[in-house]
């Protein structure tokens, strides 16, 4: 028994050392796997031998990750970058099993996110830029990946967004070489008239099938680029060539043996100087040798004048005097496919006595006779030209010179007379247009007034185009790019953050939208959403509609007030208005408002009393009581004379009748006086006429005013009902009777002084 309980005290001891121990120190997985499984049992990885014989720690069945935010889009040369900044929406936590973010592109707006949308992943946490290649506008969206590889809800969708353009300006001299064209990437459309010269074609490569009939003119031929190795025998026949297409100056010396032309294919007719489409100059005039311009319209004079310090070249321009169309007499062959630049340096040093120093500056047409004019509607004159370069244009008074640059290509049935100033949209010549001139129409229409010109260029330029394939990531750099060249337009969204800012790089120009915070804002225009004096409390605000709110600081809350313009009508015209209104914490606040309408009609509205003013009539009116204390004063409504006419008297006669009257509104008050120098005869009632036709108003209803007569007494002088004449119906006495023409007599003087209602 004593054995047996030692036994089991060793055994107790050694159990209780092997619970403490940790559990796998000593313990390996031979050909298996450890399982990991959460709460509900699912699998979510496998540590150890995996099911196709590798070793690993593999996460599977893992939660989708959050929704990535929205990406940021920007173009650049060859196609896009896309930027995440690390975040996602809503805000969401970066879950542990994040393993990374993809960026898928497609050109349609509505897709789901496959391998064949996947162009690029972000492997950070804290995001970062990628470049995604393409050569269409795109839309992008990102999508997050956990270890397991289950995929969150992609992002929002932000597009379409393409490559920047790039033409030929943005290119370093040399930089695209012949292995970044693509196979069967330079067309006949890329290739500059005249660019392949001798050296560039293969002996015998030119054999007739491969031209089309009249298309080797002389513009498309170089200067000796044609030699017998360059043609193979028998291809150049004569519907091959256009007319005047061959000149001596296309043709190699002893190249073209008799053996190569076709019997009467080639005439002396057939035979004229070309012009090369290379990037050269055709005229660069620094206007030494004036004898070379000509008048060719208006009465000014040109002379010569050397010694112009300021001049671009030589110290000599051309200086007219009043105005005058000058042409240089020099006709310059006119290529269709050609672009041409046209650029002029002038300036006005004396201002016209009359009108203004405007020019019209551009190319004469000459037709193939190489004399007749042709202007854009075909007519033989100088004016109605091609005024590509400027037309109708001001030029300041001053010592600065201005340039000024138009582009011309093609024809059509009617040729350009405005300024094309931008190569993209040049103007045309007139389709019976084959030679051209420099034109100067100046001070055109004025009076008095000198110019100086100091230079006229006439240059083709090259046409070709350079899409994003041709070029190398990065190869445009800021030395490739022109001062001045990136323009607002230029600026993606958002492109523009605090670290592209020079110091004090924001002046009083113009500010639109987002916030400023300072002190003081000088000069510019400030354009946005809402402009306050505070945030809260007595402010005035200017609201994005044209109002200004007007706050009293009102504790418990307010309604403000407002002063308010636009145009509206009033059933019979439109008005522009002006209304201000107070603040009101609930009640209709009063207004005040003011309105002119479309030939001056003036009102004002203040509550119920409204203000007109047409011409030099003004009107008042009143809705509602007027209360007045005090003197009423009403200007512009004079005391008048009149004449009162005196009936039913008899043979009385009277030595003094006069009157007078004052109207206010339809009241009139007035006195009538008229004393009698020979008595009275007859029954009839006497009256006499007032001012105007008083109101008689309905049946049974009167007017009565009041009259002395003299010896008589005090009498009432009747206005009865119906009537319509401007006399008063009666003059009645106390007793009830009229007075008749036989009570008067020299005594009855008749004084009748008070108010009546007008008609």
């Amino acid at each position: 028994m004593t054995d047996i309980g030692a036994a089991l005290a060793r055994i107790e001891k050694r159990l209780d050392r092997v619970e403490r121990a940790a559990r796998l120190s000593y313990a390996s997985l031979d050909d298996t796997a450890l399982e990991v499984r959460d709460s509900s049992g699912s699998l979510r990885g496998v540590f150890g031998q995996q099911g196709d014989g590798t070793t690993a720690v593999n996460v599977v069945n893992g939660p989708p990750p959050p929704q990535p935010s929205a990406p940021v889009v920007v173009s650049v040369l060859g196609g896009v970058t896309v930027s995440w900044d690390g975040a996602f929406a809503g805000g969401a936590v970066l879950p542990l099993d994040w393993s990374r973010v993809e960026v898928h592109a497609s050109p349609t707006a509505v897709y789901t996110p496959t391998a064949a949308t996947l162009k690029a992943t972000v492997e950070t946490a804290q995001g970062c830029t990628v470049v995604v290649a393409t050569p269409d506008l795109v839309y992008v969206q990102l999508v997050a990946r956990s270890t397991s590889g289950t995929a969150s809800i992609p992002s929002i969708t932000v597009g379409p967004v393409g490559p920047t353009p790039v033409v030929a300006t943005d290119i370093l001299d040399g930089i695209v070489t012949t292995v970044k064209l693509a196979n069967d990437a330079v067309t006949a459309a890329k290739v500059a008239t005249g660019a392949i010269g001798t050296t560039k074609i293969t002996d015998d490569a030119i054999t007739t099938p491969k031209i089309v009939a009249a298309a080797v003119q002389a513009a498309q031929i170089d200067a000796e680029a044609v030699n017998a190795s360059k043609i193979a025998a028998g291809a150049v026949t004569t519907a091959k060539l256009d007319a005047l297409a061959v000149t001596s100056d296309k043709i190699a010396a002893n190249s073209i043996i008799a053996g190569k032309i076709a019997a009467g294919a080639v005439s002396a007719q057939s035979l004229t100087i070309g012009l090369s489409q290379t990037i050269a100059t055709k005229l660069t005039d620094t206007m030494a040798d004036t004898t070379t311009w000509a008048r060719v319209g208006e009465t000014g004079t040109f002379t010569t004048v050397t010694g112009v310090s300021d001049a671009v070249a030589g110290a000599t321009v051309m200086e007219v005097s009043g105005p005058a169309s000058m042409e240089r007499t020099e006709n310059i062959p006119y290529d269709s496919s050609a672009l041409y630049r046209i650029t002029v340096r002038l300036r006005t040093t004396t201002a016209p006595t009359a009108g203004n120093p405007l020019v019209y500056l551009g190319l004469t047409g000459i037709a193939a006779d190489g004399t007749t004019r042709v202007n854009a509607t075909g007519a033989n004159s100088v004016g109605s030209q091609h005024y590509v370069t400027a037309a109708n244009l001001s030029i300041p008074t001053g010592t600065a010179w201005t340039t000024l640059t138009g582009y011309v290509q093609g024809t059509a049935a009617t040729g350009t007379t405005t300024a094309r100033p931008d190569p993209r949209t040049p103007g045309v010549a007139h389709t019976s247009v084959r030679y051209v001139r420099p034109l100067l129409r100046l001070l055109n229409g004025a009076t008095g007034g000198t110019m100086q010109v100091d230079q006229v260029t006439v240059e083709t330029v090259p046409t070709g185009a350079v899409n994003s394939v041709n070029i190398v990531d990065g190869a445009v750099t800021a030395n490739a790019i022109t001062a001045n060249a990136v323009t607002t337009t230029k600026l993606a969204a958002g492109s523009v953050d605090a670290t592209a800012l020079k110091a004090d790089a924001i002046t009083g120009k113009t500010i639109s939208g987002g916030s400023i915070t300072g002190t003081t804002i000088t000069g510019g225009t400030v354009t946005g959403s809402t402009i306050q004096t505070a945030t809260a409390g007595k402010r005035i605000a200017l609201l994005p509609d044209g109002t200004m709110a007007l706050y009293s600081g009102r504790t418990g809350g307010e309604t403000p007030g407002s002063l308010e313009s636009g145009i509206r009508s009033d059933g019979e015209m439109q008005l522009g208005y002006l209304v201000l209104k107070p603040p009101t914490h609930g009640p209709t606040p009063p207004e005040i408002t003011m309105a002119i309408g479309p030939i001056g009609e003036q009102q004002w509205n203040i509550g119920p009393l409204g203000l007109r003013a047409e011409g030099s009539a003004g009107y008042a009116d009143i809705f509602g009581n007027l209360n007045v204390t005090g003197r009423l004063d009403v200007s512009n409504t004079p005391f008048t004379t009149y004449t009162p006419t005196v009936s039913g008297g008899g043979s009385a006669t009277y030595g003094t009748r006069d009157g007078w009257y004052y109207k206010l509104g339809g009241l009139v008050f007035f006195e009538a006086y008229i004393v009698p120098s020979v008595t009275g005869s007859g029954s009839t009632n006497v009256t006499f006429t007032l001012p105007s036709t008083p109101y008689r108003g309905a049946a049974n209803r009167r007017q009565a005013i009041p009259v002395h007569v003299g010896a008589l007494g005090n009498c009432m002088a009747i206005i009865a009902a119906g009537g319509t004449s401007a006399a008063v119906d009666s003059i009645a006495l106390n007793s009830g009777s009229n007075i008749v023409g036989s009570q008067l007599t020299t005594s009855t003087i008749i004084t009748a002084t008070g108010w009546y209602r007008e008609a």
